[in-house]
């Protein structure tokens, strides 16, 4: 079980959930999202991004990962109010450790 603030992720089993409320995720927003929660107040690339969360021979000249961060805001944070997934402008994005 990964545990950052109060957002939960279990991998095992696939699920995640902030507070007690469980999280509707995607396949690629769960992989995402465990990502970051391996690494909560690092910087992650949007290289290192596709590298864990796409297959490798996908094209990375598109705007695939900002597009999914988005979509995990939207789940993850905007119903609850909060703002976990910080940018990080020129470099990718952070998930506050706090």
């Amino acid at each position: 079980m990964l545990e950052v603030g109060d957002l939960r992720l279990d991998p095992a089993a696939h699920r995640a959930w902030r507070g007690d409320a469980e999280l509707d995720l995607s396949a690629k927003e769960f992989s995402l999202l465990e990502l970051f929660m391996r690494r909560p107040g690092l910087t992650l690339s949007r290289t290192q991004l596709l590298d864990g969360a796409w297959d490798i021979a996908f094209e990375s000249r598109s705007n695939v990962v900002d597009v999914y961060v988005r979509y995990l805001r939207e789940t993850i944070d905007r119903p609850f109010g909060v703002d976990s997934i910080e940018t990080v402008r020129g470099v990718g994005y952070r998930l506050r450790a706090d």
